[in-house]
């Protein structure tokens, strides 16, 4: 229904990737490295 949201979560390690889930329909965003994403960075995947 209208209620239904959709998180992406694993692979999104930079702001490209973050925009793409974006266009995609997600309205939220799971990911390790936020904080490097938001600023621009792409996130060490060494985890």
């Amino acid at each position: 229904g209208a209620d239904v949201e959709v998180k992406a979560s694993g692979g999104v390690r930079n702001l490209e990737d973050f925009n793409k889930m974006v266009e995609a329909g997600a309205t939220r965003i799971g990911a390790s490295a936020g904080v490097q994403i938001m600023q621009g960075l792409e996130a060490d995947s060494d985890y």
